[in-house]
């Protein structure tokens, strides 16, 4: 009877406790994904840099859960040039932590050249700068996303193909950027200018590197 009473009691209450449990369960996760509802996505080199976030200690690329907040940063390695800065991490949202320090000992000054993951991760951070920048570049000047521009023709007699080209490249510059014209067709910097201007480009106050290569071609009449 008392085996009974045991196991009618587990039968009723025992489903009861697993409910509650997982109740709990889902609870303190919930709070915790409130709490830590800031993620930090970080890509640092070398691989051997210790990455503190205020009062936290990481070692490892990828995904940080936190919590929202402003933070004192400070990435460093031995042999290699600390850097510091602050971040603002916000509930439900990403920031991103890329960087790379620079070798600043002779014993790591080819850290680099000799490893080669931590090389690519410098790669991929200049990369992903790049590709922000020209970002912003292109929303300030939408007609870059057109170059390089390219007019190209045949020569009277078809034996020679000329043209000129005009592309850009980003610079330190108060414009970010400053555009490059080689002319194969003798019409000079004025005729470039104008075919920048009809695309939109506003090129009052720009820098212009401008080579004139007239008598030169690039090839010859494709067969």
């Amino acid at each position: 009877m008392k085996n009974y009473d045991k196991r009618w009691k587990w039968f009723v209450y025992g489903p009861i406790a697993a409910v509650i449990l997982i109740l709990v369960i889902s609870l303190i996760f919930l709070i915790h994904g409130k709490i830590y509802s800031a993620k930090i996505s970080m890509l640092i080199a070398p691989s051997i840099a210790e990455v503190k976030i205020g009062d936290m200690v990481f070692n490892s690329h990828g995904d940080k859960m936190i919590q929202p907040g402003e933070y004192a940063v400070e990435v460093s390695a031995d042999g290699f040039e600390t850097k510091t800065g602050r971040l603002v991490a916000k509930a439900d949202e990403t920031v991103e932590l890329n960087l790379y320090l620079e070798p600043n000992t002779d014993a790591t000054l080819n850290w680099y050249d000799e490893h080669a993951e931590d090389a690519l991760v410098v790669g991929e951070i200049q990369n992903a700068e790049m590709m922000k920048k020209t970002a912003e570049l292109l929303k300030k000047q939408p007609v870059l996303s057109k170059l390089p521009l390219t007019v190209e023709y045949f020569s009277d007699n078809y034996a020679n193909y000329i043209k000129y080209i005009i592309s850009y490249t980003l610079d330190d510059s108060k414009a970010g950027f400053h555009l490059i014209m080689k002319d194969y067709t003798g019409e000079g910097v004025g005729a470039a200018i104008k075919k920048l201007n009809e695309l939109g480009m506003d090129t009052v106050g720009l820098e212009f590197e401008y080579e004139n290569l007239e008598n030169q071609t690039l090839r010859a009449k494709a067969k």
